[in-house]
């Protein structure tokens, strides 16, 4: 297997590899034996016919071909291994010749990043405060769910619970005909259809209704999707809540080990600040990272980036596919063209690349160094916290790849920490006065 190395801008190789005869040898074997399983020739049993006959009967250049496509990925793989072991992504392949066969093998290499006076980054951090009126909001929702329903002589408001009699039509087709249906009469209710809600706002008890919706395209139902839908509702109960009194015994019931009002609404005032808490770290934290950003220069190879985006848009497809809806319906409910999200996608296919080579370079200028203790001890810590689950904790960090990842993480995990020090000001750097650092690639990364 003769083997040429070319090198391509923007952090690019391309492997030109000329193979012989004796090279698609490992997998003759494999390619008769295939061919042999599938092939129907008068006289012989499948599996067991002979190579003589095979060739005879599909010519030997048909069964190379199929060796050839049999041991392209270990042909791929050793050529990479041996002449190009830092690259990162999946390669791509193309057969260029077929005599002799040549493949042209396309691969990433690592990306590097330029960090621009990374030292002098500065995010402030704004305090958590919590208004009076979020603490109300929560007591009285609390007291709403805590309160009993009361049967109401009155036309219908919003968050009342009826019950209705419902009829359903599309296109003189009776499409539902359901008795006594419970009903929450709120903005958020969209079922059956957005806006049903708004009609019932005002109905007298026994009062029927008539009214006309029209059902979106995407609608599940096929059947009643684009097309008009007559309703006739009749109502025949209305029930609203009755704000519980707010005292020391209320909060008693609740169960949550409450005594007086003073510690329920202490309790809610420190679930909120946590919670608040939590979401300002994470927006600040994303912060310092978009200046991080904004600092680095990112070298990167195309392929890299198109198989970054493809990622990302098949990430966002599977989490559509959950919710019973393709990308195509999705875009159209947005506004949006495919190329208007292909360019989304890979814009942040590009930021994600950055971001993440940018703390890897930080990392190695700030010498981050996760041991195989802070490994280890990440992995027990894990255990004391679920000493119960520490047989499958244990399996799940049993295995290389497993504890491989999980030294990313720490790593990413200390260096982020040791970002914010420096957005904080609190700057010890051991680069501490460099103003424009590169970084280098000192791990092989082996294609797989």
């Amino acid at each position: 297997m003769k083997v040429t190395r070319n090198e391509l801008p923007e952090r690019e190789i391309e492997l030109t590899v000329e193979l012989i005869d004796e090279d698609l040898n490992p997998f003759m074997g494999r390619a008769y034996q295939k061919i042999g399983q599938q092939a129907k020739i008068d006289g012989f049993r499948k599996g067991k016919i002979p190579q003589s006959i095979l060739n005879s009967y599909f010519g030997i250049d048909y069964i190379k071909n199929e060796a050839l496509n049999i041991g392209i990925p270990t042909i791929v793989q050793d050529a990479i291994i041996n002449n190009a072991d830092e690259s990162v992504g999946r390669p791509m392949v193309n057969i260029v010749s077929e005599d002799p066969i040549t493949l042209k093998i396309n691969i990433s290499l690592e990306p590097t990043v330029t960090l621009n006076a990374y030292t002098e980054i500065r995010v402030a951090k704004e305090p958590v405060l919590i208004p009076d009126e979020q603490i109300e909001a929560v007591v009285t929702d609390l007291r709403w769910a805590n309160s009993n329903w009361i049967p109401m002589e009155r036309p219908v408001k919003d968050d009342d619970q009826i019950i209705i009699d419902l009829v359903a039509k599309v296109e003189e087709k009776e499409v539902a005909n359901q008795k006594d249906v419970v009903y929450l009469v709120t903005e958020h209710n969209n079922r059956p259809v957005e806006g049903f809600h708004s009609y019932l706002l005002n109905m007298e008890l026994n009062e029927i209704k008539t009214f006309t919706i029209a059902f979106p395209e995407e609608y599940e139902d096929k059947e009643v999707s684009g097309k008009d839908c007559e309703f006739t509702v009749t109502l025949k109960d209305v029930k609203a809540k009755e704000l519980a009194d707010l005292d020391d015994e209320f909060v008693k019931g609740i169960g949550d080990g409450f005594e007086t009002v003073v510690e329920f609404r202490e309790q809610i005032k420190n679930n909120l600040f946590e919670n608040a808490s939590t979401t300002a770290q994470r927006e600040y934290e994303n912060k310092i990272l978009e200046e991080l950003k904004n600092r680095s220069t990112l070298e990167v190879s195309s392929l890299l980036i198109d198989q970054e985006t493809q990622l990302i848009i098949d990430n966002q497809s599977e989490a559509l596919k959950q919710n019973k809806v393709n990308l195509e319906q999705y875009l159209t409910i947005i506004g949006k063209k495919p190329e208007e999200f292909q360019e989304e996608a890979r814009q942040s296919a590009t930021d994600r690349l950055t971001t993440t080579y940018a703390l890897e370079t930080l990392a190695k200028l700030e010498g981050i160094l996760i041991t195989d203790e802070d490994v280890e001890k990440e992995i027990q810590d894990a255990i004391e916290a679920s000493s119960e689950q520490k047989e499958e904790i244990e399996k799940t960090f049993s295995t290389e790849e497993a504890r491989s990842n999980l030294r990313n993480m720490l790593n990413r995990r200390k260096t982020l920490e040791r970002l914010i020090t420096i957005a904080e000001g609190e700057n010890n750097s051991l680069s501490k006065g460099k103003k424009t650092t590169k970084s280098k690639t000192t791990k092989p990364k082996t294609a797989k």
